[in-house]
């Protein structure tokens, strides 16, 4: 049918009017401010548990949040020795460099284990650094910054297969061997923040025992749980955090914003 008649088409005055006005002033307050809007006066630090980032590179690639963070770690990136770097370049123009702590292959037959992490940062590192301290079959991945030297960023992937004991002295064996007194803790700790007796014992360990704080008190996951935690001795006026939502994880990922240097 091609005789549409077309001098009987009309678009009301009305909804001109309103398409004038969503072109031009019609724009929505973002709830949530995203990264690429962060004054360059912070640093930003960001941790999502990908659920596999051999599947969802593309997905992290095209999350202009992420391209626009100093650091960004990656939990359960589901890399392979086989695996190389090349095919998980963050950026086209190789902004970023990579660090992998990968986990060890399920299988002889070199099946993709579940775990392993990886840190992109556009930052030079201090000399030694980063560097694995995977103990308990907990990952930790201790990473330090020329422009914070100051300052140890360490990140956690806790499985639930292990325990809380076992978490908490594996932290007591990374304190113990920091060289900086000021330190951030970011990561995936499978200890959820809104059930008190579950959290209690890192609760102790933090909180009690060693004066850190827990920034993150809100939901990380579609579960509504609060499983993804900053913990750090910072002073307040030196670092505030955010959520970023995303579609391809059930997690959300946790950022810091850092103003010390």
């Amino acid at each position: 049918m091609q005789d549409l008649c077309e001098n009987k088409i009309a678009v009301s005055d009305d909804v001109r009017t309103e398409m004038h006005r969503l072109r031009t002033e019609g724009q929505l307050t973002l709830a949530v401010n995203p990264l690429y809007n962060v004054p360059e006066i912070s640093l930003k630090i960001c941790y999502l548990n990908a659920r596999s980032l051999h599947k969802h590179i593309k997905d992290v690639r095209a999350d202009l949040n992420y391209s626009s963070t100093d650091v960004s770690i990656f939990a359960e990136s589901r890399f392979c020795n086989l695996d190389d770097d090349s095919l998980y370049n963050l950026t086209h123009d190789n902004k970023y460099s990579m660090f992998r702590n990968d986990a060890p292959a399920r299988n002889p037959s070199n099946i993709r284990p579940y775990g392993g992490t990886v840190v992109y940062s556009c930052l030079d590192y201090y000399p030694g650094y980063p560097y694995c301290a995977n103990t308990n079959g907990i990952e930790i991945t201790v990473l330090r910054f020329i422009v914070i030297p100051h300052i140890s960023i360490i990140g956690i992937y806790r499985s639930p297969a292990r325990s809380i004991e076992q978490l908490c002295a594996t932290l007591q064996s990374i304190l113990d061997s920091l060289q900086t007194e000021v330190n951030l803790f970011i990561g995936d700790f499978n200890i959820n923040w809104f059930n008190v007796a579950n959290r209690l014992p890192l609760y102790n360990f933090f909180i009690n025992n060693h004066g850190y704080r827990q920034l993150v008190k809100c939901t990380t996951t579609d579960n509504n749980t609060c499983i993804d935690h900053i913990y750090t001795n910072l002073p307040e006026s030196q670092i505030t955090f955010q959520i970023l939502e995303t579609y391809f994880s059930d997690h959300k990922g946790i950022c810091a914003m850092l103003n010390c240097f």
